[in-house]
């Protein structure tokens, strides 16, 4: 058993990562507060700073654009304007981090809601997910750390700096499920649910990307307590879009898929949170995690297969 609580190992990754940059080159996402939360949370405290010192050799993260200029978040015009510039990350950063010093980070959360929800895909929405990681982080802890805080600024500030707006999802794409018309809940399953079979069935190539289309609308899931109910549909309608969105931007097949075998039996997701941990890469210990929390809600066989797609794919590729 873990001597470490699960605050001590956030607060312990989080600390080894300050002045850690927010993206690798070209093109690639700091995945490592992310996974750092995820194996605290699943009881691999004791693993967590071997893990991050890891990932910090593994990667060459690239230093953000200095920045400088401080924003107004109280003036509309010009946080506007400044929506989706990476070049403004650490200004944006950095006003998110003083709005929380100075007022709870959840009234923080739902008034940047509506206003960053709208541009939630850019870098495959690595922003949105990055900040349901440190709400998780919040709530999992009864008194938050200042580094927990920061990490919450980071993310909306990463959010902020990448801001895209979702693509309209064609018709034929093949994750187009209909709005919310019951409870939120049971419609996310429907949607996480939905990509986690199609990924299995198409193990899509890169195998990367499409992840996200199950990831992404796990990761709403965090936020939905902390958000008013008149919030909850309209974030679930843009991680529908955006989900759908990713399967028409990416829509090729790959080959040997695990669960196209005949005889096919998904291991299950207990073991495969325990293989994708060993293998240590940063997304299938992620797609793991959350295929096991959507199937503790809706137990399916697609969310194992789905994992053990991503993992099958990434060994065979030798990453």
């Amino acid at each position: 058993m873990s001597k470490l609580s699960y605050g001590d190992a956030v607060n312990d990754a989080l600390d080894r990562l300050q002045g850690v940059g927010f993206e690798f080159g070209p093109g690639f996402v700091n995945h490592a507060p992310m996974v750092a939360e995820t194996l605290a949370t699943i009881g691999c405290r004791d693993q967590v700073a071997a893990w991050v010192e890891d990932n910090k050799q593994l990667r060459t993260y690239l230093d953000p654009p200095e920045g400088g200029t401080p924003l107004d978040g109280d003036d509309p015009a010009e946080w506007k304007a400044a929506l989706g510039d990476f070049r403004r990350v650490v200004d944006w950063v950095e006003m998110f981090d003083a709005r929380l010093r100075r007022r709870p980070w959840t009234e923080v959360l739902v008034e940047w809601w509506p206003r960053l929800l709208p541009g939630m895909f850019g870098m495959l929405t690595h922003g949105f997910i990055r900040t349901a990681h440190a709400v998780r982080s919040l709530d999992a802890t009864s008194e938050p750390g200042a580094l927990q805080l920061r990490e919450l600024a980071q993310g909306l500030g990463y959010w902020a700096a990448r801001y895209t707006p979702v693509p309209a999802a064609s018709e034929r794409s093949l994750l187009l499920l209909p709005a919310a018309r019951e409870h939120v809940g049971s419609s996310l399953s429907a949607l996480t649910v939905t990509a986690a079979g199609l990924y299995a069935e198409r193990a899509p190539r890169p195998s990367i990307p499409l992840v996200h289309s199950v990831t992404a609308p796990a990761a709403l899931r965090l936020f939905l307590p902390r958000l008013p109910a008149d919030l909850h549909r309209p974030a679930y309608d843009t991680l529908r879009q955006a989900a759908a969105a990713m399967w028409d931007i990416f829509p090729g097949g790959g080959t040997g898929a695990p669960a196209a075998a005949p005889d096919y039996v998904a291991p299950s997701t207990e073991r495969l949170l325990v293989d994708a941990v060993d293998f240590g890469d940063e997304h299938t210990i992620k797609l793991a995690e959350a295929c096991k929390r959507e199937n503790a809600l809706l137990p399916d066989e697609r969310y194992p297969a789905a994992a053990d797609t991503l993992l099958t794919k990434m060994k065979a590729d030798g990453f």
